[in-house]
């Protein structure tokens, strides 16, 4: 059999590069119109740093304020020598405007990249940047964006673990607790297991219930207090009485209305509390002159300053006190030498010799002088009597 080549012509090569191009211009209207790719757009460059990736891939979507913006470029290690809250640097692709406005009048200097969660399930992490304020600037390219860590699933299962293991430290002691209350020890298990405790609360209950029905019926003093309503005209008459005296004191009637209300008696008192601050002014000074005199008697100064403090003065009134001992026991010993009888005024004393001459001379001294008036009293009588003269020669 005789082999025969097709030949390619021309035209056949012009209809595959027409379908090429074609196919070409499909993929790039299908990768524009979802947003992932065009490559005449300029992005800008930020960075973040965290320290673990926790999730994070190349390609996750980068956000501001919840609006897509961008993705994750590429994520890298960091040298070993790097702060511990920054292991890991994110590279970010974002749109230089949005909405038709300059991305960074939106992502400024005082943004803050976040690394959050997609869903609560999964551990796919996105970042996700927060609109910057006047206070900060425009970030320029490569700008190191301050981050934070959102709370994800990693999270949750750490604190859940520790609650458990803290459950579970706490149930031991509980258990223990509640088998000692099942077995009837300690107080909860007297409470669980007493019956005669059941038997004092139905009891007790009961007669609860008695006293209510007693006090429903208006039986005894709560009764009465409960249903007479006696007692509720008396408390609204005392609140009328009450309200009328309040209206009284308001209007300044009577003591205590004019107490509250007049303007004489706050100024009697707020000058009564002004001599009350003069007295102390002058208490105070009075304190101050003490303390004076005080100082002067602990130097020494002035006449009872050198009562206190001279030894001299103390020595002389030493030296008067013992004479005067001597002196007093002089005196004692003179008046026991008295009573005993010795001496002159110890016979004056207990001579009752003495006493009797004494006792007649003082009554021959009254007789004597009884006479003498006798005397007295004749010679006014008649004095010629005594002054008759008698002349004799023979």
């Amino acid at each position: 059999m005789v082999e025969t080549r097709k030949k390619l012509t021309f035209s056949k090569v012009r209809v595959g590069i027409f379908v090429l191009f074609g196919l070409a211009v499909l993929a790039f209207l299908v990768l524009n119109s979802s947003g992932d790719f065009n490559p005449f757009e300029k992005k800008l460059t930020l960075k973040a740093r965290f320290a673990a990736a926790d999730g994070l891939k190349e390609g996750a979507d980068v956000q501001l304020a919840g609006v897509r913006i961008g993705q994750v470029e590429s994520v890298n290690f960091l040298p070993p020598d790097s702060p511990e809250e920054s292991k890991i640097e994110a590279i970010l692709k974002v749109d230089r405007e949005l909405n038709g406005t300059p991305i960074t009048e939106r992502i400024r200097t005082d943004s803050t990249a976040q690394l959050i969660a997609t869903s609560l399930l999964a551990n796919d992490k996105s970042i996700n940047i927060t609109p910057g304020t006047a206070k900060g600037s425009p970030v320029t390219e490569n700008y190191v964006l301050k981050s934070t860590v959102g709370i994800g699933i990693n999270q949750l299962t750490e604190t859940g673990n520790e609650l458990l293991e803290q459950i579970n430290k706490l149930a031991l002691p509980a258990n223990e607790i509640l088998n000692k209350a099942n077995q009837g020890e300690g107080t909860l298990g007297r409470i669980i297991n007493d019956e005669s405790l059941y038997q004092d609360l139905d009891a007790t209950i009961s007669e609860m219930q008695s006293t209510l029905n007693k006090v429903n019926k208006g039986s005894g003093t709560a009764g009465k207090l409960v249903n007479d309503p006696e007692l509720y005209d008396s408390l609204n008459r005392t609140v009328g009485q009450l309200e009328a005296i309040a209206a009284d004191i308001k209007a300044g009637r009577g003591s205590a209305g004019k107490f509250v209300t007049d303007d004489a008696f706050y100024n009697e008192t707020r000058a009564a509390i002004a001599d009350l601050r003069t007295a102390a002014a002058k208490i105070n000074s009075v304190a101050d002159d003490f303390k004076l005199i005080s100082a002067d008697l602990a130097a020494g100064r002035g006449s009872a300053g050198k009562l206190l403090k001279d030894e001299q003065l103390y020595n002389e009134a030493r030296d008067t006190l013992a004479r005067f001992n001597s002196t007093a026991m002089r005196v004692e010993q003179l008046i026991a030498d008295a009573q005993a009888g010795k001496g002159t005024i110890g016979k004056l004393i207990t001579d009752e010799t003495l006493y009797k001459n004494l006792n007649e001379t003082a009554s021959n001294v009254n007789q004597l002088s009884s006479e003498g008036t006798k005397l007295i009293y004749d010679f006014r009588q008649n004095p010629k009597k005594y002054l008759r003269i008698k002349v004799s020669l023979f």
